[in-house]
């Protein structure tokens, strides 16, 4: 029985659909879906103020996504939810928090909005479909 999904979103619109397909697989279980946002780490440079800049536009954008998808998941009759933002490595973010919150099921876009570095290293589902212990289900 799935009773915990875990719906990485960044924006996408692969990650807009999971979010569709977590919405209706939690209506059919009456599982609670748990929205996540890792923020990924910035580049070391010598300019500590534009670092801050930049930290603080990441942390915008990430409220700004997780709050559409707070919207969206209301509007699918979903009420039992949770929302978080965390720093890391987001592959490992997302496979950290599925252990620590027993997560039955993650649910994720197949391709995110990573750029050139996704290309170079793997994409951010292909890591955490590899590194999970639980069922990983990606959406194109």
């Amino acid at each position: 029985m799935i009773k915990k999904i875990l719906v990485p979103i960044d924006g996408s619109d692969h990650s807009r659909k999971a979010l569709e397909y977590a919405s209706d697989i939690a209506s059919k279980y009456k599982a609670i879906v748990h929205l996540l946002h890792v923020v990924a780490p910035l580049p070391s440079i010598p300019y500590e103020d534009v670092i801050e800049e930049m930290r603080e536009g990441q942390e915008r954008f990430a409220k700004e996504i997780l709050d559409e998808a707070v919207r969206e998941i209301k509007k699918k009759g979903i009420t039992n939810f949770q929302s978080t933002m965390l720093h890391g490595d987001p592959a490992h973010g997302i496979v950290d928090f599925a252990k620590r919150n027993d997560i039955d099921m993650i649910l994720m876009g197949s391709r995110g909005a990573g750029g050139l570095e996704s290309l170079l290293l793997g994409s951010v589902s292909q890591r955490v479909c590899h590194l999970a212990d639980c069922t990983c289900v990606t959406v194109k």
